[in-house]
């Protein structure tokens, strides 16, 4: 259970955040910064994203003010605690807001809210962030672990074979190329099927280099 430290301005916010109290934030509101934070950095909807609390996250977003990619202590946006809960709604929430960054990374591991959901298994999670445009090559700050690999290395291979049928995944290099191959190797048959087919695909279409937009992007809703 994550406590919460404040005083001065936006403790009263930052205690009904914690509550999951609407009308005690309306009220607090009036007088308080929205994005005020506690003392590791927990703004009111890191706080309601935590305690996934909905209709709370939905009022603090429609504040004017309302900072969407703000970062606790350890450099985590309310984007990537609600990927790695597996609240639907509330990603959903978060990624209507018009200034969400969908691929920012937090300070610790270096993980995107698409890695927090391949490490924690959140398959609809996952499919939700490459649909609003996620990057599905970005690596965390050792440089071997993207949202792929994770999905691989925690042995959820339907998000793993979901990342592998967008046709976005970079296997120009090669240290990632060989690890996914390595942990696929004591992940089943299917997956390794996948992820065969998947980089026979990538060779045939670039020759081995990396594509100059990064990757193609998956289709987004709307698009064919």
């Amino acid at each position: 259970m994550v406590e919460h430290q404040q005083s001065g301005e936006g403790a009263e916010l930052i205690q009904a955040a914690v509550a999951g109290d609407v009308q005690a934030i309306r009220s607090a509101l009036a007088a308080a910064d929205v994005n005020a934070a506690d003392g590791d950095g927990w703004t009111a909807l890191h706080v309601a994203v935590h305690g996934q609390h909905g209709d709370l996250t939905r009022l603090l977003l429609e504040h004017p003010d309302i900072d969407v990619n703000s970062r606790n202590k350890w450099g985590s946006t309310p984007l990537m605690l609600a990927a790695g809960s597996g609240n639907l709604d509330i990603v959903e929430c978060l990624l209507r807001h018009p200034k969400t960054m969908v691929d920012l990374q937090a300070e610790y591991y270096g993980r995107t809210a698409l890695i927090e959901s391949a490490v924690k298994g959140h398959a609809h999670i996952a499919r939700c962030l490459v649909s609003h445009g996620a990057n599905v090559n970005i690596s965390d700050k050792t440089g071997r672990n993207n949202a792929l690999i994770e999905a691989i290395k925690n042995k959820h291979a339907d998000i793993a074979i979901y990342l592998l049928r967008t046709g976005t995944i970079d296997f120009s290099n090669r240290d990632l190329r060989l690890q996914a191959l390595i942990w696929a190797r004591r992940r089943g048959d299917d997956l390794n099927k996948e992820l065969d087919h998947a980089i026979a695909a990538y060779f045939d279409r670039t020759g081995g280099r990396p594509e100059a937009d990064g990757g193609r992007q998956a289709s987004r809703p709307g698009q064919a």
